[in-house]
């Protein structure tokens, strides 16, 4: 009990935290790119668009005072980096007496409005930064790179009390700032609320099952101290919940409760009438198996150590160590408790009919032909499953958060950034140099005319924008110069842009630039196609004598990661099968044997996988580890299955088997019926990834608790003649 106090004073050290770069693989070729890259460049994710709405026209003097005064003070908040907007944009044109400043927007001037919104909406320079309808315009803020999410609500609070002051009412965040707070919302909401709801169902069916709160109070103590056991030790190390891991106490809960009823189970079963003899005989019964599903399930989860993703590799070892926790618990404190109570004769209602038995046995080719159709009818939607991500999926359709990206997608040309480095590949040339600027524009083009990007931002765009500064500030000038001399004259204005922007495209010596647009949210199946179909543009258009290109960014790596985790997770799961078979196959002495206790924890997985596939909902990261939980718990009642067959005497397989369904088969039914019931509380969630868990982990518990009962015993019958 000291222990349990010790992981429970610690709990209140418990914090969530929601970075989107701990997903992506520490040690892929791609993130040592792009941790280069940022070394120089800083996180492209590290901004926060603000849209600005007025119904009508942003193109009204009082709007954009308030605008401009909003702007004017967001700088001044802490965390605040740079803010960029066209309000204090100037407008530059090359005279015979030097360099004539104008702003693009003449915020005090109503008659000065109407040029002003010529010139922009006629210059892609300026318009990309304006919705098409003239009534919203995005302001740019760049703020600093938090781990913190106490800061990050800091910033998001200061902000919106200033849009407030200045009663801008129609106001949209657009950013990791404004997604990564409302995902933690929705995981700490869902974490508390629905785990707490399982809780009280699954009390609630342990006592409608037991119908004596000692019996139902026994194990849902038991699961409880293995949460606070592992939780406790994450609040002792400081360790953050994220997405992942804050999937560990349902995992725990109902691994532990499995324990404890398959043991009051047996408690029930045996005859003696001494205490400690009838402890004694329940251990014989259940303790190997228990102990063989405890660490076949731990050791599960801990082959996800092996791939390189932080969130997972935590999940794997943390899961692994919690069902270890459950193990000691059970088998200490509950037996414990099970020492002095008078409980323990108290037997388990719910048994297999024997009719039903007979059924199965009589019709045993007809059970398998009927999971065989289904299966067929199933396994084609595997074939359709493809690996596919969408940022805010999960959210709520009315969250304001979603809408706000949907509504930059939709009017103001994209969320989600996009990014390219470029180095020159000849270390005696300058980014400057113009056939270096050649290929770079090639590049540009592409992403603006056939990606398409908006806001795109490059050397090549700064050229562009001295060459129509050089030419009169006409809107018609903004382009490319034609030949080197006009190019030479452009290039001469280069060192009147501030450095400190200059330095956000290209490094101080002039070797590695990028370019940076947005575009809306594609889905990253969708996204990887236009990626392929650029590079094998770049393939047969640049020269790489020049340079040399990379895609990288947030969103790249993104998408990578959620790809490279979605298959991760499946090669974890194959790992895991190999594991347990390997441990089933020594326990059991017989490759038979362990094939038999395979079969019915696969076939789940299959009609899941089948069922996504035909509902075309993609592999993405909470889909994936279903496949790993699901596994992982519905093992467990194989095993004690087996166990049970194998440990009974009689020759005659009808009684051998009529014997596993009275003593472990009631076990099973109810572990089955509970953790599905906590499971279904899933449901009600408005979080995508909360909802797809229930239902998924829900339908596999389902069609592995009917595989146990039919198929299993049918295989067994057929096949296993020995004992243990």
């Amino acid at each position: 009990m000291a222990i349990t106090a010790v992981f429970a004073w610690n709990l209140q050290n418990l914090a969530f935290d929601f970075e989107f770069e701990k997903f992506i693989p520490r040690d892929h070729p791609e993130t040592k790119l792009f941790k280069e890259h940022v070394a120089q460049f800083g996180y492209d994710n590290d901004y926060l668009q603000i849209i600005l709405e007025n119904e009508g026209s942003i193109f009204d003097t009082a709007f954009l005072q308030k605008a401009l005064g909003f702007e004017n003070t967001i700088q001044l908040i802490d965390d605040v980096v740079e803010v960029y907007s066209p309000l204090t944009i100037k407008h530059v044109v090359k005279s015979p007496t030097g360099l004539i400043v104008f702003p693009v927007i003449h915020t005090d001037s109503p008659r000065k409005l109407r040029s002003d919104s010529i010139r922009i909406f006629g210059n892609e320079f300026y318009r990309s930064a304006f919705s098409k309808n003239g009534e919203a315009f995005s302001i740019y803020l760049q703020h600093a790179h938090f781990d913190d999410p106490v800061r990050s609500e800091n910033l998001l609070a200061k902000i919106e009390e200033q849009a407030k002051k200045y009663e801008l009412d129609n106001i949209r965040l657009v950013g990791k700032l404004s997604a990564s707070g409302v995902f933690l919302k929705y995981m700490q909401e869902d974490f508390g609320v629905f785990l707490v709801g399982s809780l009280i169902l699954s009390f609630g069916l342990l006592l409608l099952i037991f119908g004596n709160f000692k019996s139902a109070l026994l194990p849902f103590f038991i699961s409880i101290m293995s949460i606070v056991w592992m939780l406790g030790l994450m609040g002792l190390i400081n360790y953050k919940l994220n997405l992942l891991s804050s999937l560990i106490p349902p995992i725990l809960f109902f691994v532990s409760m499995s324990n404890a009823v398959h043991f009051l189970n047996a408690l029930g079963k045996v005859d003696q009438t001494n205490k400690k003899d009838q402890l004694l005989a329940a251990m014989k019964i259940v303790f190997i198996p228990t102990l063989l599903t405890c660490v076949t399930t731990a050791v599960g989860f801990i082959s996800l150590l092996w791939i390189n993703t932080e969130p997972i590799q935590n999940l794997g070892l943390f899961a692994g160590l919690g069902i270890l926790f459950a193990f000691i618990i059970t088998f200490s404190f509950g037996l414990w408790v099970a020492s002095f109570s008078n409980f323990s004769k108290k037997r388990i209602p719910i048994e297999v009919p024997e009719r039903f038995i007979q059924l199965l046995l009589r019709n045993k080719k007809q059970f398998i032909a009927g999971l065989v159709i289904i299966l067929i009818a199933l396994i084609p939607g595997i074939f359709q499953l493809k690996i596919n991500t969408f940022l805010l999926e999960d959210l709520p359709e009315d969250s304001q958060v979603r809408q706000d990206f949907e509504y930059s997608d939709q009017n103001l040309g994209g969320s989600k950034p996009y990014e390219v480095r470029v180095e020159v590949a000849d270390t005696a040339l300058s980014i400057w140099d113009k056939k270096v600027m050649d290929e770079i524009l090639k590049i540009e083009n592409y992403l603006i005319n056939e990606f398409p990007l908006a806001k795109v931002q490059s050397p090549a765009t700064v050229v562009k924008y001295l060459t129509m500064v050089n030419q009169g500030g006409l809107n018609e000038n903004y382009g490319y110069p034609e030949n080197d001399r006009s190019y030479k004259s452009t290039l001469r204005l280069k060192n009147r842009i501030d450095p400190k922007r200059m330095n956000k495209l290209v490094t101080a010596e002039d070797k590695v630039a990028r370019l940076v647009g947005f575009f809306p949210e594609l889905g990253s199946y969708e996204t990887g196609l236009r990626n392929l179909e650029f590079l094998k543009y770049m393939e047969e258009n640049i020269d790489t004598s020049l340079i040399k290109y990379h895609i990288t960014g947030t969103t790249y790596l993104m998408d990578k990661s959620h790809e490279l985790l979605s298959t991760s997770l499946i090669y974890g799961l194959l790992t895991a099968i190999g594991i347990v078979g390997i441990i089933l196959g020594l326990y059991f002495r017989s490759w038979k044997l362990l094939i038999i206790s395979l079969i019915p924890n696969l076939i789940p997985l299959l009609m899941v996988a089948g069922i996504l596939g035909w509902l075309g909902i993609s592999l993405k990261m909470v889909t994936s580890i279903i496949f790993a939980i699901a596994f992982g718990i519905a093992v467990d009642d194989t095993i004690h299955m087996m166990s049970s067959y194998l440990n009974k005497k009689d020759e005659d397989p009808v009684v051998r088997i009529k014997s596993t369904f009275k003593h472990a088969g009631s076990a099973v039914i109810i572990t089955s019926i509970i953790m599905c019931g906590g499971f279904c509380i899933f449901l009600f969630s408005n979080f995508g990834a909360t909802y797809y868990l229930g239902l998924f982990i829900t339908i596999s518990l389902l069609v592995a608790l009917l595989v146990d009962l039919t198929i299993l015993p049918i295989l067994m019958v057929l096949f296993v003649k020995k004992t243990l």
